[in-house]
């Protein structure tokens, strides 16, 4: 199993709350790579581990995880978060966040998983789950409608991914991210929620934060194969 590292940067006047969160995201990698097959895509294929193999394989290796946010499918149906909750506490591992989502599935798609309970519903029920054990949770969301469902359970941060769809074309663009990342931080705003909220970002923009979004506190920066 390899893993991915998606890397958080801050704005040069980072804020209490984001500085408070860890500097990156671990995910599995996807067992199947192609040029042509973005990763954030790739996260999402039913040959992708499941959420249970990625928890014990981090609990297996010496790995400092003080600074990571697990990134893990919770609409796994094997996922038991008592027992998860055991091996995340002997890897050292505080932090968890729904990456890959449910949510960034296309919305016909999305609704044929919701018809038999594998939906956001269940990531967001066992991320609550997991922070009345003790874990701190980001949650991942795509748009104002996943936003205001995520925040009843008040997240440590908010992560905007694309959906599926997004990636036909290629990345999307920055204007096309930018709009997602509006709808979330207006959901946020009616909530009364004042978290950190990042957006997904290309290796070349991370640099230059005049250009981002102005509702993101940091940007999330496309996997990279964790190095080791």
């Amino acid at each position: 199993m390899e893993l991915l590292t998606w890397q958080i940067v801050w704005r040069s006047e980072k804020t209490a709350l984001a500085m408070a969160l860890p500097q990156q995201i671990l995910t599995v990698a996807p067992a199947f790579t192609h040029q042509n097959l973005p990763p954030e895509v790739g996260l999402l294929l039913p040959s992708l581990p499941g959420a249970r193999q990625l928890v014990n394989y981090i609990s297996d290796r010496p790995l400092d995880l003080t600074q990571s946010i697990i990134g893990l499918f919770l609409a796994d149906p094997f996922f038991a978060v008592a027992r998860e909750k055991g091996v995340l506490d002997r890897a050292n591992a505080s932090w968890v966040t729904n990456l890959p989502s449910v949510a960034q599935q296309d919305p016909g798609f999305f609704h044929q998983l919701a018809d038999v309970g594998l939906d956001q519903e269940l990531e967001l029920e066992r991320l609550a789950a997991l922070k009345d054990l003790g874990v701190r949770i980001a949650i991942t969301v795509v748009d104002g409608p996943s936003t205001a469902k995520a925040l009843a359970l008040e997240p440590a941060a908010l992560f905007v991914v694309p959906r599926v769809s997004d990636f036909a074309a290629g990345f999307p663009s920055l204007r096309q991210r930018g709009a997602a990342a509006q709808q979330v931080a207006e959901a946020a705003k009616g909530a009364g929620w004042e978290g950190p909220i990042v957006g997904l970002s290309g290796p070349s923009e991370a640099a230059y934060e005049r250009q981002w979004p102005t509702v993101l506190s940091g940007v999330l920066c496309r996997p990279r194969p964790k190095p080791g």
